[in-house]
């Protein structure tokens, strides 16, 4: 049973680690360093690195060789980027409500609140006019903000009607600016998310601010980030699926402690045409007919040489 636990983990480690690309050898213009990474961000100016080790470093597009640099170019690996980058994530505030979204780069923007007429904008655009998810964290940066809680419009528009009593009000917002599954595009600040979230969103942070009018910096700050987000959410997707698997594998074995169902080997020939060797696999099943069925459906064209109950 102990050797059945190991080969399920070392199985869900490769599913893991198998949606990478294959890291190649990148090699500096004059040849003077190399290093063994892969691609997972890059722009005009800079490409994201990945070492095997799992550190993140960035290098100037300019400063590597003729080779890597057409390979920066190529189709398929601009497919397989855009596909990651496209990818919607998950993101917790301070409060645990989850924003779908995706992070796109750092940024300071300027919010103007004022009431006119008896209707409430938000830098000129009314409120009741802007995606119900914004609504929600518009909502909680201003109750964060004035130290207030804002639930719902009407509150939010009682207030301002009190407090500003037909003037403005500006806010200056600092942190990420994030593209909603709605395709609206809006600048969450650093204070909003939890703490977990904000390690790997901020730290560049610093650079970025600094550089001014040097837009090349902050591109390749706000990539960085970028790169480090797309990290961290895939990691996260990948120890749930473990979890989870885990989790499912135990219930597994304790219902066949209990005789509710067995576990059986099965072992398959690869179909004609195909090479491989000969192989096995554990399923949990009434019996052995139903196990075989299962594995059938698992693995067409593969041909079962022999099945029995798993001790």
């Amino acid at each position: 049973m102990q050797s059945l636990i190991s080969l399920t983990l070392v199985f869900l480690f490769s599913i893991a680690c198998s949606s990478t690309q294959a890291a190649r050898i990148w090699t500096s213009a004059k040849g003077g360093y190399k290093i063994d990474a892969e691609a997972i961000a890059f722009n005009d100016q800079t490409v994201v690195l990945k070492r095997k080790s799992g550190k993140l470093v960035a290098v100037e597009v300019n400063e590597l060789s003729d080779a890597d640099r057409d390979y920066l170019k190529s189709k398929d690996l601009s497919a397989t980027l855009n596909a990651s980058i496209e990818k919607m994530q998950t993101w917790t505030s301070k409060s645990g409500v989850k924003i779908r979204g995706r992070v796109l780069a750092f940024g300071r923007k300027d919010y103007e609140l004022t009431r006119q007429r008896g209707t409430l904008s938000v830098n000129g655009k009314l409120f009741s006019r802007f995606d119900p998810l914004h609504q929600q964290l518009l909502l909680k940066v201003l109750s964060a903000l004035e130290s207030k809680t804002f639930t719902t419009e009407p509150e939010l528009n009682a207030w301002v009607k009190e407090t500003l009593a037909g003037t403005s009000k500006s806010y200056t917002l600092e942190g990420v600016l994030m593209e909603l599954e709605s395709g609206d595009q809006i600048p969450v600040p650093f204070f909003l998310f939890a703490d977990e979230d904000l390690r790997v969103l901020e730290p560049g942070w610093e650079a970025w601010s600094k550089a001014n009018d040097d837009e090349t910096t902050r591109e390749r700050e706000s990539l960085m980030m970028q790169a480090e987000a797309r990290e961290y959410q895939q990691q996260r997707e990948s120890e749930g699926y473990q979890r989870q698997q885990i989790e499912m594998l135990k219930l597994q074995m304790l219902a066949a402690r209990t005789g509710l169902t067995s576990i059986w080997e099965v072992g398959l020939d690869p179909p004609p045409g195909v090479y491989g060797r000969r192989t096995s696999v554990m399923v949990t099943a009434r019996n052995s007919q139903l196990a075989s069925e299962m594995v059938q459906r698992q693995y067409p064209g593969y041909r079962i040489f022999g099945i029995r109950k798993a001790n």
